[in-house]
Order: C-alpha cells, then structure tokens, then sequence
C-alpha cells in the first residue's frame, strides 16, 4: 500500500509538472497575454488579486453563500427522502420534480433565478438547485437499500418510528452522503460562481471574474481558477479531517 502511495505521489507530482511546461510553451507560442497568460503575469495577478483588502470579503461572500444554500439543500433533502421512503405519494410528487431539475440547463435556471431573486440571492439559489437532485436521490438510496428484514423486525417489536430514523436510516443516509459530500460540496460552489458571474452580486468571486474578463485581464482570470481551485482543495481536506475525526468511517465496517 505504502509503494502504491509513494508511486501515485510521484505520478501527481509529474502530471503538475507537465502541466506547468505546456503552459510555459503555449504562452511563449501564443505569445498574446489577453489570449493565453504567462505564469509570470499570473502569478503577479495572483498576488494583486491577494493584496487587495476586499480579498477576504470576497472569498468570505462566495463560501457564504455557497455553504448556507448547500447545508439548505442536504437539510431539505434529508426530510424529503425519508418522506419518500414511508409515503409512496410524496416518492410520485419528488419524481418529476427532480428529474425536471436534473435535465435542466444551468444557464436556463440562471436566467429564472435573475428574473424572480434579488441579484444577491440567485448564487445561493442556484447552487441549492443544482445540488439538491444529487442530494435527495443519495438520502433516497440510502433509506431504500436498507434491509427490510431489519425494518421488519423493529415494526414486530413494536419499535417507534422516531428511534428507527434515528437508529437505521440516519446511518445508512450517512454513510450515502460521505460518498458525495465532497464532489456534491465543490459542485455547489461552482455553481455558486457562475451565477455571480451574471448575477453580479456587490462581492462575490464570480463578480471578480467577470471584472477581470471586462477588462480583457486573461491573467487574473486565470489567478482566480488558481484561488478557487485551493479554495476547493482546503474544503475536500477539512472535510477528510472531519470525517476522521467525527468517526464516520466507522459505519463502513
């Protein structure tokens, strides 16, 4: 395990390294800052983009409203997918209202969200839409793969209902839930930017970069993919860190 750890380490490392000289190379090709950036002029973005004091209240504003609409979207989902797994009529009103928000466009929720919201509301709107099909069909999951036997056999015994969410459902949820947390988290906060991004919210990353783009700045666009690719990776790592410190992989065995 440990050789397999070392060698895919290596491999990361090789792969970032090679993705570092074909941006050399395509920048020195293209030679055309608005086109295609150095890694000189990033990086000087980068630290501009850094420096400005209303950096932290940017960032603060994006997490902001990613994380309330997405804890909306898990809290939500939980009660409508255990809802759904007792009543069969609230699994047949749940069905095509999620495969309505699962086929439909990004772009076309934006454009609803900015004719019914407020500016500062349609990212939190729209990551919350985006997010809650993946959410509510893994709580979904999770209820239905139980094994009736055990639901059975804590009816026979007269088990309150209360005691067999908490005791059966909320485990097999969970354990459905670390499954996605992470891919379903960072979707949510892409989604979140990109309706900054025509929402133009007063602060907010996706306005950033749509400020960069007005002023035909390639390099702090590409400074921002930079942040908000860190921006994820720090989340997906204190995530791992809470889900090892709150034991969660203990239901896995």
């Amino acid at each position: 395990m440990r050789k397999y750890t070392l060698k895919d380490k290596r491999l990361s490392i090789i792969s970032r390294i090679v993705l570092i000289l074909i941006w050399i190379v395509l920048s020195h090709l293209i030679d055309n800052e608005v086109i295609f950036p150095t890694i000189n002029s990033t990086i000087n973005s980068l630290i501009d983009i850094v420096k400005d004091p209303k950096f932290i209240i940017i960032i603060s504003y994006s997490l902001m409203k990613g994380l309330i609409g997405f804890f909306i979207s898990l809290i939500i989902a939980v009660i409508m997918g255990i809802l759904s797994s007792i009543f069969k009529i609230v699994y047949h009103i749940m069905a095509p209202i999620i495969n309505f928000l699962s086929s439909v466009p990004t772009m076309a929720i934006i454009i609803l969200a900015l004719i019914w919201l407020n500016n500062e509301i349609v990212p939190m709107f729209v990551g919350f839409i985006m997010v809650f099909p993946i959410l509510y069909e893994t709580v979904l999951k999770g209820i239905l793969n139980i094994d009736n036997k055990i639901i059975e056999m804590a009816q026979v015994y007269d088990v309150d209902r209360l005691i067999i969410v908490k005791d059966i459902y909320l485990p097999s949820i969970f354990i459905n839930l670390s499954h996605v947390f992470e891919s379903a988290l960072g979707l949510n906060l892409k989604m979140v930017i990109a309706g900054e991004v025509l929402a133009q919210p007063k602060y907010g990353i996706g306005s950033s970069l749509q400020l960069q783009k007005m002023y035909l700045n390639t390099s702090g666009v590409f400074a921002w993919i930079i942040i908000i690719l860190l921006i994820v990776k720090m989340i997906q790592c204190l995530l791992s860190k809470m889900k090892h410190i709150l034991g969660a992989n203990k239901w896995k065995g």
